[in-house]
């Protein structure tokens, strides 16, 4: 052990010195606070799973620290992750966003996460297909009526957290404007649905308006 510790003793003796100096440095640099916004990660996240819930694409973390040091600090030299490993399914989970899950350079504290915490959910990945419904506005030119709609594909299938997707029955397009319109035509058009879990395996759909004269 003697040998051990006294084995090239005049480095390691530099290199406690210059540590000293460094330290002694940063000391006596004004000490200030920055706000970072910095990735939130998920780690660990099961196989066929999806995580949802009031989760921002980032948190503020406030630091504080010698200001040459915090000068040089950027979303590189900083990070944020949540460990999902041990997540149950289907329960609704409220995560504290505490500093101790901050990762920061030598010499920076880390005072405050925003927002606080979290909720979040992790389910079973499920998909199914969906009817496509045409959304129609306006109207045809005077004299002139709807003969048939119809859609390719019919349906399209989506992808998401299961009770998400079991609870979607159609899937809407944006408008498709028949104003003026005196015959059958077609558009590609995308679809139009207000629930970011879910995720159509393809954005547009072709719809076709047969328009005829109306009938006396």
């Amino acid at each position: 052990m003697k040998d051990l510790l006294l084995h090239n003793w005049h480095l390691k003796l530099i290199s406690l010195g210059l540590a000293t100096v460094l330290w002694a440095e940063v000391a006596r640099t004004p000490t200030a606070e920055i706000v970072l916004p910095v990735f939130l990660e998920l780690e660990n996240i099961p196989a066929q799973t999806e995580v949802f819930g009031d989760i921002p694409d980032s948190v503020q973390i406030r630091l504080r620290g010698p200001s040459s040091l915090l000068r040089t600090l950027s979303q590189q030299n900083v990070s944020f992750s949540i460990d999902m490993r041990d997540s149950a399914m289907g329960v609704e989970r409220v995560v504290a966003l505490t500093p101790d899950l901050v990762h920061a350079p030598f010499g920076v504290d880390v005072v405050r996460v925003n927002p606080a915490s979290v909720r979040l959910t992790v389910e079973p990945t499920a998909a199914r297909d969906v009817k496509v419904v045409p959304t129609l506005s306006g109207m045809p030119a005077q004299g002139f009526e709807i003969e048939k709609t119809m859609v390719s594909p019919e349906a399209v299938q989506v992808e998401g957290p299961m009770s998400h997707v079991r609870d979607l029955e159609t899937i809407k397009t944006t408008p498709i404007s028949l104003d003026g319109r005196k015959e059958v035509f077609r558009e590609v058009v995308e679809l139009d649905w207000s629930d970011a879990t879910v995720h159509p395996k393809t954005g547009t759909v072709t719809i076709e308006v047969r328009i005829r004269p109306r009938s006396k």
